[in-house]
């Protein structure tokens, strides 16, 4: 333990910009890292070597893998200039389609269950790519006046949520791109949403600068409850693997775990000195921040306690 943490210590040490994408690997031995131009992928093993996959992005901003594990979606850009999304062979990084479509950084991506893939970017716009034809955009859905910030598929596929700086919450038909509800009662930016896991019905949960976490039933415009304790903005958040628990954290640089089906907070750690924009879950009671500094830390969830790994 003491040889891995050293090993990330060392390696991070070595990130000097803004973490604004993690994500573990499908099988939770690698941790993918935002950085310009480039992913570093680090192995969790401490005698495995990091290496990195070569981007054309100058900033890269999310990541997304297909239900499969074997494409990667990785959306960035140049801020105030061009943006897009660019498919991954995985583990390989080969890549296999360029959708360069935004006027801006694409800020989002997600894949649905069926293999849909949508990107939204800070140019506003929200699009569903057509995965079959590089460069091709197969539908719009248009709405919101600032810039998107997060995207989610709904279990079944049939709708997309997106969340914006225009402090909305939009569900929209992911067949016709039809808007179905648009949420306003957010105080300030959404910056991420996320459906829970195996719920049925379908409940998603979105994080704001207004300090809160909501947890909504888009299929029926209803919103169900607000968590509040957070003392400033939230900018990332992220469900358990079950379902059972919500993880977030943001401009304090505290994580929280709240539970699911109340407005408690179970429990709070430090895990940054600086602001927390990125977050990410892995397999095997895993999580990851990283920050505006560019630190990351890898921690350990037991029950409802976080430790850190490194």
């Amino acid at each position: 333990m003491k040889l891995l943490a050293a090993i990330f210590a060392t390696a991070f040490a070595l990130q000097a910009a803004p973490v604004t994408a993690l994500r573990f690997s499908p099988d939770g031995k690698q941790l993918l890292i935002s950085c310009p131009r480039a992913i570093e992928v680090r192995a969790l093993q401490a005698d495995a070597k990091p290496r990195k996959i070569p981007c054309a992005f100058d900033k890269v901003m999310a990541f997304a893998f297909s239900a499969d594990g074997k494409t990667l979606a990785v959306a960035g850009g140049t801020p105030g200039d061009i943006g897009g999304v660019h498919l991954l062979d995985w583990p390989s990084g080969k890549v296999r389609g360029k959708w360069n479509v935004f006027e801006d950084v694409a800020t989002c991506v997600a894949f649905g269950p069926s293999g849909k893939l949508a990107a939204g970017g800070a140019d506003n716009s929200v699009v569903l790519l057509d995965a079959r034809r590089a460069g091709r955009v197969a539908m719009r859905f248009e709405g919101h006046t600032k810039a998107t910030r997060g995207l989610a598929f709904s279990p079944d596929g049939k709708s997309l949520v997106s969340v914006s700086a225009d402090r909305t919450v939009k569900s929209w038909n992911a067949v016709t791109s039809k808007l179905e509800r648009s949420f306003g009662n957010h105080l300030g930016p959404v910056h991420a949403v996320a459906f829970r896991p195996r719920a049925v019905p379908a409940f998603c949960v979105t994080a704001s600068d207004d300090k809160t976490v909501r947890v909504w039933q888009p299929s029926i415009g209803r919103m169900v409850r607000i968590v509040r304790g957070h003392g400033e903005p939230v900018l990332a958040m992220a469900f358990k693997a079950d379902g059972s628990r919500i993880f977030s954290i943001g401009q304090e640089g505290i994580g929280r775990i709240l539970d699911a089906d109340s407005d408690k907070v179970l429990h709070e750690w430090k895990a940054h000195d600086d602001w927390v924009y990125a977050l990410a879950v892995g397999p095997n009671n895993q999580l990851a921040t990283g920050d505006w500094g560019g630190k990351v830390r890898l921690w350990t969830v037991k029950g409802d306690k976080v430790f850190q790994s490194n």
